[in-house]
């Protein structure tokens, strides 16, 4: 199983990096992301709040990417991409019924699966990060 997370691990995080990262629509254009994104109708007053939920999902992807290849970021930004794509699972698990989860539903979905292989990585690979040499020579 060890082998499957070292060859998959770099592409993996790469491309939900890709898809995190994404969310930085939000902070650039968050009328166009809140309506063609999310599907909600947007409301100037929440703004601030748009942009900075966007640049801080975007950095997250950034570093989903660097952690990809730097070996010594993996683990805090493993645990902290975790912890913050549960908590967006669940929120948009517990309003599942409600018309505006539904432009979160594909963020959700990949969040899940980000989620599920964070943990089996870490039950696989433990917490020991990789030496630079492994990362790099994968």
């Amino acid at each position: 199983m060890k082998r499957f997370f070292d060859l998959t691990f770099r592409p993996f995080f790469v491309l939900t990096g890709i898809g995190t990262a994404a969310a930085a629509a939000y902070a650039f254009w968050p009328e166009w992301a809140v309506t063609h994104i999310a599907k909600l109708v947007y409301r100037e007053e929440y703004t601030i709040l748009v942009q900075h939920w966007g640049i801080m999902v975007g950095l997250m992807g950034v570093f989903m990417v660097v952690a990809a290849y730097r070996a010594n970021w993996r683990n805090p930004i493993l645990i902290y991409s975790a912890c913050e794509k549960t908590f967006m699972v669940c929120v948009v698990a517990a309003n599942i019924s409600q018309p505006y989860s539904q432009g979160f539903w594909i963020g959700a979905g990949m969040d899940a699966a980000v989620v599920l292989y964070t943990i089996g990585y870490f039950a696989v690979c433990g917490f020991e990060a990789p030496s630079s040499t492994d990362v790099l020579s994968n």
